[in-house]
């Protein structure tokens, strides 16, 4: 398959294509991903995978009619929580263009106006650029990153909630430019995992993003261009995230990111706007993550390998034709479907995820920084392990910690 996109201008076409390749190794069987192998689409379709557990799990993300438990981080104020967290990204994925489109995570967010008939002319491309971060750190996101848009990271097809098939993926080819923008996810509230408490962590964020995405995307419609937004939708995240220069990737398969680690979400914006690109970034982690087995050692389903990136495949929920470090999304959302929420302990033991509200916490991520981006990533490991960071808190300690 030709990796070079056709269209004039989209990355990496007017790039050095060995920037990517170094965070990536792409072969020649690369092929681009069909969103109904994702794991939460097959678990929806695949009689291989599906399970009445797993269509719960979905079902229970969208009521009050809560199924809960008296273990502690599994009660009904716990599945309240992180229910109530989804809300706003809910609504985003309700919104309809027409009754055949389902939005929010599996098809891009219907926009509230159409550009506007008075396109407002860009003199500088690099200040629209850094106003764009602007407004996007007005509305909420902790951080943005800009980037040309890539097809390999689009999906072949998009996967039909209503339907439970593929349709077509139609994004405009105007649309050359991808703004990122990330979330932080509470770190207090992910050193619960495993718990449906811990579950309003990414709820919560996708919420943030559905907001920040709505309200950005609409300010461009605004200054007459093109926005699309999209959260799960469209293309691939991760690849994305990482050439806007937000993050590394990690041996748990997530965006590893200087300020938070694997702790954010992520959502896109496809524009014509006129703007320029950041570049990716190499602060040590995949060299870190090859010394560190931490989630792989703590993952209860298995599913991290201990191996050397390769391109093998697992099973179809993996990408064909890049070399990596790739998840059993089997053995993983079987965890997730069998205890009826997210389970997120990779993310809670990953050593880049750490805290930054207590000035304690903030002065120990200033020295884990130092020691981590350096040569001394085994010094950084030893001082974590020693510590004892990573491990899980109960999910009562949560809430009861600002009863005095």
């Amino acid at each position: 398959m030709e990796l070079q996109p056709t269209k004039e201008g989209v990355y990496p076409k007017d790039k050095d294509d060995q920037v990517i390749s170094n965070l990536f190794e792409i072969t020649n069987e690369f092929e681009r991903f069909n969103q109904c192998n994702e794991m939460f689409c097959r678990s929806q379709w695949d009689s291989t995978v599906k399970s009445k557990k797993a269509i719960d799990w979905f079902k229970s993300m969208l009521t009050n009619n809560l199924k809960f438990k008296t273990t502690d981080g599994y009660t009904q104020k716990d599945f309240a929580l992180r229910n109530a967290g989804w809300t706003m990204a809910n609504l985003a994925m309700e919104r309809k263009q027409d009754l055949s489109r389902r939005d929010g995570f599996l098809d891009d967010i219907t926009a509230y106006l159409k550009p506007s008939d008075t396109k407002f002319e860009v003199a500088s491309a690099e200040e629209m650029s850094l106003q764009i971060k602007q407004v996007g750190k007005l509305f909420g996101a902790d951080m943005i990153g800009i980037t040309a848009v890539d097809h390999r990271w689009h999906y072949s097809h998009k996967f039909d909630a209503d339907t439970r098939t593929e349709k077509p993926n139609n994004l405009s080819d105007e649309l050359t430019n991808c703004i990122v923008v990330g979330t932080e996810m509470s770190y207090d509230v992910v050193r619960t995992y495993p718990s449906a408490l811990a579950g309003v962590a990414p709820g919560f964020g996708y919420s943030k993003d559905a907001v920040i995405l709505q309200t950005l995307s609409q300010f461009i419609r605004n200054l007459g261009y093109e926005a699309v937004s999209s959260l799960n939708d469209t293309a691939q995240a991760i690849p994305y995230a990482i050439q806007a220069g937000l993050a590394e990737y990690g041996r748990n398969g997530l965006a590893i990111t200087k300020e938070f680690g694997p702790r954010v979400r992520f959502g896109k914006i496809f524009t014509n706007l006129p703007l320029v690109h950041d570049k990716p970034i190499n602060f040590g982690v995949k060299s870190f993550c090859e010394i560190c087995q931490k989630c792989a050692d703590a993952c209860p389903a298995k599913a991290i390998s201990f191996d050397e990136p390769t391109d093998k495949i697992i099973n179809k929920s993996n990408i064909t034709g890049i070399k990596k470090w790739s998840v059993d999304g089997e053995k993983c959302f079987s965890i997730w479907a069998n205890q009826g929420s997210e389970c997120g302990i990779c993310i809670r033991v990953c050593p880049y995820n750490k805290g930054h509200e207590t000035a304690i916490e903030r002065i120990y991520f200033r020295i884990f920084k130092r020691l981590a981006f350096s040569p001394a990533k085994r010094i950084a490991l030893w001082l974590d392990d020693t510590l004892g960071f990573g491990k899980r808190k109960a999910p009562s300690w949560w809430w009861k910690k600002n009863i005095k």
